[in-house]
């Protein structure tokens, strides 16, 4: 008998636990994120789940909450028995705060600490996390999500922010600690039995009938994906990895996968009734996510979607000045490519630490406040939520660039083209956010002169 979310999940009534977006990260702040191993209570069963490690003792770590424009000030403390940096998941940051080790700064040795400061230019839903040993770190605890808020509130009743993690527990709630295992870094990854949100087991939440939410999801998983079907509610997509998109209502699944964010608003519907939130992306082993139930006085219901959320301040970059560049992802379990030293490489070729550029040529090059397109080939049978650290993506379908992302994920021998939009000089990462796979050799990295 596998352990899993419903074996353990105690279900209660979860008023608040989604709701307000603490302010804890002020302009004129310093704010400490202290790494460290912990044994935290993230199960209904009296004894805590060891050898978790996590930001100031909490999983996942706080919710850093910032106005747009504000300058963060972030003082990071390692109290773990290995090196670790904080990387800004899709912020817009100077090279040298973007947190990889070898490449734009020196990894933090346990004991020490490093001081990150920036501006955060964009509004929207983003996360942070480790950039050494990321399957290890990120799959022991080590991520919080940072939201950064209009300058001007925008037209909702109540903002929610939902982190979404995974666990692999066994049967007695103990962490299963093969982060390492070559069966997973061939397949599909690490992905846990046990699914939480903001943390908790808890799924069920309360709002009154015909609320609007502001729904912020973050996929802050190691491996595992998900396709979130909003049933018994109007629902509308807002944003996608923290930039707005033309407001559409939400027929579909919403697919996110590790490392990607969505912003949805959903409409509670009308008293007594539930609105049910169900993950089917691993088709006949979906469940339910969670419920809200339409519960106390009623609003009133209002009919038109929402309007859409204010535009990022983007610079203007044209279209391309030179020829595009092929990225080819190969490897993996059934793969002639793949070997145990490189299970995974993009051009044919594997990085094998985060850490190791002085040998690899860039990826590819451009400069800064330019443009240029990539056509992506995904030669294995897995799926690849692709990262680029420092710039902006748009991903073509049929005439048309898509919203912008930063994580652009990759179906099973997938080819597509994107757009990457350069601002800020330096060395910068690409790499699969299974991060299994990352630490396998699917990473590399390019040049923005």
């Amino acid at each position: 008998m596998s352990f899993n979310r419903r074996d353990v999940l105690q279900r209660s009534v979860a008023l608040g636990a989604a709701l307000g977006l603490p302010g804890l990260a002020l302009a004129e702040d310093w704010l400490t994120l202290r790494a460290a191993p912990a044994a935290l209570k993230i199960l209904p069963i009296d004894k805590p789940v060891e050898a978790l490690w996590a930001y100031n003792n909490r999983y996942p770590g706080p919710p850093l909450t910032v106005r747009q424009g504000s300058e963060m000030r972030v003082r990071l403390h390692n109290d773990l028995p290995q090196d670790t940096t904080v990387h800004w998941h899709g912020i817009r940051v100077p090279n040298a705060m973007d947190g990889v080790p070898g490449m734009t700064q020196a990894a933090v040795a346990p004991g020490q600490q490093f001081e990150y400061r920036f501006t955060v230019p964009d509004a929207g839903t983003f996360w942070y996390h480790p950039h050494v040993n990321t399957y290890e770190q990120v799959g022991r605890g080590l991520a919080g999500a940072l939201v950064v808020q209009e300058r001007d509130p925008v037209d909702v009743d109540a903002d929610w922010l939902w982190v979404l993690t995974d666990q692999r527990l066994d049967r007695t709630g103990r962490l299963v600690e093969s982060f390492g295992d070559l069966h997973d870094s061939a397949h599909a990854g690490r992905i846990g039995n046990v699914v939480f949100i903001n943390g908790s087991l808890d799924q069920d939440f309360k709002a009154q009938p015909f609320t609007r939410i502001r729904l912020r999801l973050v996929a802050a998983t190691s491996a595992r994906m998900f396709a979130l079907r909003f049933v018994s509610a109007r629902a509308w997509l807002w944003a996608l990895d923290g930039h707005p998109v033309a407001v559409q209502a939400l027929s579909e699944p919403l697919t996110l996968a590790p490392g990607q964010r969505a912003d949805v608003v959903l409409e509670v519907p009308a008293s007594g009734e539930a609105l049910r939130i169900q993950d089917m992306f691993y088709g006949d082993r979906g469940y339910e996510l969670a419920s809200i139930k339409a519960q106390g006085p009623s609003r009133k219901q209002v009919q038109a979607a929402p309007k859409a959320l204010p535009d990022n301040p983007l610079p203007s970059i044209g279209a391309p000045r030179q020829a595009a560049v092929q990225l080819t992802l190969q490897g993996g379990a059934m793969s002639r490519e793949a070997t145990r030293e490189a299970l995974w490489l993009i051009n044919g070729k594997a990085m094998k630490s985060e850490g190791g550029h002085g040998h690899m040529p860039a990826l590819f090059s451009l400069p800064a406040g330019q443009s240029l397109d990539l056509h992506l080939q995904n030669q294995t049978m897995w799926h690849h939520p692709l990262h680029f650290h420092g710039v902006w993506l748009r991903q073509k379908t049929g005439d048309q660039w898509g919203p912008v992302r930063d994580t652009v994920l990759l179906q099973p021998r997938e080819k597509t083209t994107v757009r990457l939009f350069a601002d800020q000089p330096g060395h910068w990462m690409v790499h699969c956010h299974v991060l299994s796979h990352q630490a396998h050799g699917m990473m590399g990295h390019f040049e923005v002169t």
